[in-house]
């Protein structure tokens, strides 16, 4: 091997030296690694950017151009490298660089995986290749050992909630090649549900456990098992693209690799929020352009997280089905009564009591075809089928139930209305509830104070349905200042002009009084009745 090879692999080895030696000086590893006996070590990546003599190197892949170390090596002005040039010298490059890894076994700055990446100039352009990706035995199998350790005392037979941070680290390696070659998806599958058991009696708590998991499988998919047997495009914004690799070109999935992808597929659909459906529907679907016949069956039945006695009823009345990959509920109705219409209530309940994903659309079959009367609402299914329901004052009690189960969770809607007319679970019910009877005007304020405002102007529209139904006076002063805090892009209503009276002013001045507002809040607020806050000084 030319000398000049050895100086610039001996620069550049330098130069990672000197910035692992930094990342230990300004690391409290020792304190970080000690919350939890699954984390091995901190860092586990480096890169380096390499031009005549130069060596700038970098702790992090952000594409941050201000180095953390500056290295000023030997130039080679008359040989200026080429490609082949670095494809020649990386053998011993790669072995350098595994000895300097190989130095920091006792400490724990460095994981037990490490890579670098590099990246050279040569005619006027960047040469980017991978040029580490190893491990260190010693804490390696050390951190085997805890794993199975903690998976025997506190997953296995545990019987209490775990730590979130446990999770985190567990649920990477779990499905880390670099620890487990062979993937006993079974196995990891039932360790990720038995932590959702031990800790689903605290909700918020929960969440970020299923994060966690959901976040790990993500990656995996994404960035260990779908390249393998597709090209990927990533464009600049939005989601990366998948394109299945020509026969010759992709090896044969193992079938239990394709069950954790689905499995991943699932996870997603259930537990992250809507916007990550299109993300967990997809893997699904790459399963099965594998090959996978249960993910064709999952996409057409359902992932089998339900009974199918509860995704599926039938009686003279009504034919209900449910798919929670689709998220969508298909009602068929024989008989148009209360009853048939309480069933179909009841059947999507007991769904959305089990965790049916939160945002979903309901395709009514019904010869009736009623809307709420609100502008700007759509003509979409679900509100259809609503609006036939509202029909039936005796099922009022279920639609109530319906809206409490609707609206727990944030940033979720119905999935066939969308821009404009864009709503939340549980709209379309409680508009109809508060148009209909006073009596829900505690249920309208629990969902107004849900509402997105940001995402949702429904309920603009709604308003002035609304003081046409009930007029202004001291029960609906509350509801009308309720809407207008959720307002976005209305002109003031000539309605409002009641609240000019005196004794109307006191009692919008009192309430307003007990929200306790911030000071631009009352502004928003004054500005949609009288587009100005003089009329508003509490």
């Amino acid at each position: 091997m030319e000398k000049r090879f050895e100086t610039i692999v001996n620069d550049i080895t330098t130069a990672a030296g000197q910035l692992l030696q930094k990342m230990d000086e300004k690391t409290d590893s020792a304190n970080i690694v000690r919350r939890t006996s699954l984390q091995a070590g901190v860092h586990d990546y480096i890169r380096f950017f390499y031009y005549k003599g130069q060596v700038h190197c970098f702790m992090d892949g952000m594409g941050n151009d201000r180095p953390d170390v500056k290295y000023e090596g030997t130039d080679f002005p008359d040989a200026p490298l080429t490609k082949a040039d670095i494809d020649q010298m990386l053998p011993l490059l790669q072995e350098k660089l595994k000895e300097l890894y190989r130095s920091y076994d006792d400490k724990p700055v460095l994981d037990f995986e490490f890579q670098v990446e590099g990246k050279f100039r040569i005619d006027e352009k960047f040469y980017k290749l991978p040029v580490l990706h190893t491990t260190s035995e010693a804490k390696k199998n050390k951190l085997l050992q805890a794993i199975d350790q903690y998976l025997s005392k506190k997953i296995k037979e545990g019987q209490y909630p775990t730590k979130e941070l446990e999770t985190f680290f567990l649920s990477k390696h779990l499905i880390n090649t670099a620890l487990y070659p062979e993937t006993d998806v079974p196995a990891v599958i039932a360790i990720f549900e038995k932590i959702r058991t031990l800790n689903k009696h605290k909700k918020e708590t929960l969440q970020q456990h299923q994060h966690h998991i959901t976040y790990a499988l993500r990656r995996w998919a994404e960035d260990k098992f779908l390249p393998t047997f597709f090209n990927v495009h990533t464009p600049s914004w939005g989601l990366p693209e998948f394109i299945l690799k020509a026969g010759d070109e992709r090896p044969a999935p193992p079938e239990h690799l394709l069950d954790l992808l689905i499995y991943a597929g699932v996870t997603i659909i259930r537990f992250e929020p809507n916007y990550s459906r299109s993300t967990g529907v997809g893997f699904i679907e790459k399963a099965k352009e594998l090959g996978s016949t249960k993910a064709t069956q999952i996409l057409k039945t359902g992932s089998g997280t339900f009974n199918k006695t509860d995704c599926q009823y039938k009686d003279a009345d009504v034919n209900c089905i449910a798919n929670d990959v689709f998220a969508t509920f298909d009602i068929s109705f024989k008989n148009e009564t209360a009853a048939a219409y309480g069933k179909a209530l009841d059947f999507i309940c007991n769904l959305l009591e089990k965790d049916f994903p939160p945002s979903y659309e309901i395709k009514c079959k019904s010869k009736t075809k009623n809307l709420l009367p609100v502008k700007g609402l759509g003509k979409s299914g679900t509100q259809r089928f609503f609006a036939n329901a509202l029909q039936y004052p005796a099922l009022f009690p279920q639609l109530e139930k319906y809206v409490q189960l609707a609206i727990r969770l944030e940033y979720e809607w119905y999935n066939d209305a969308e821009a404009e007319q864009c709503a939340r679970p549980g709209t379309y019910a409680v508009f109809g509830l508060a148009l209909a009877d006073a009596r829900y005007f505690p249920l309208l304020h629990q969902y107004l104070d849900k509402v997105d405002d940001e995402h949702q102007s429904v309920q603009n529209n709604f308003l002035a349905t609304f003081i046409q139904q009930h007029g202004i006076n001291a029960g609906t002063i509350p509801i009308i200042v309720d809407v207008l805090r959720c307002a976005q892009d209305i002109k003031p209503m000539k309605e409002l002009k009641a609240l000019e009276t005196a004794e109307h002013m006191e009692q919008l001045k009192t309430y307003v009084r007990s929200l306790k507002l911030e000071s631009y809040e009352l502004d928003h607020l004054a500005w949609f009745i009288w587009k100005g806050k003089k009329k508003l000084e509490l």
